[in-house]
């Protein structure tokens, strides 16, 4: 298995700051989709893989999409929190080395304690 070696970017701290305007968002329940999507750009810039390829990305986006504009339900707007949290974590930032090999995400362990 590879090693993933952090670099600096600059782009890490547009990524943070993004990051915790999404969380102080959502803790006023202020669902604009634009938060989300500016965070997203700011995270596909520092992913170790195309974020639009990413499989949990892919699944969860395709099977809740958010509208083009305007806000979305507060349910919907945690469920993206969620995803990018796991999104970072595969990156590998969040303080763990990203794997890189090749991942079945459904043979592992769900978010909320269950197995597959």
């Amino acid at each position: 298995m590879q090693r993933f070696v952090p670099k600096f970017k600059e782009t890490i701290t547009d990524m943070n700051n993004e990051y915790r305007n999404l969380l102080r968002a959502f803790k006023v329940k202020d669902t604009r989709v634009e938060y989300l999507n500016t965070f997203e750009q700011a995270l596909a810039l520092n992913c170790n893989f195309p974020l639009w390829e990413n499989e949990r990305y892919f699944r969860i986006t395709n099977k809740y999409p958010l509208p083009e504009e305007g806000y979305t339900s507060l349910k919907k707007f945690k469920l993206y929190l969620m995803l990018y949290f796991y999104v970072m974590r595969d990156a590998g930032l969040l303080n763990r080395e990203a794997e890189m090999a090749e991942q079945d995400w459904n043979k592992r362990t769900d978010a909320f304690g269950g197995s597959a």
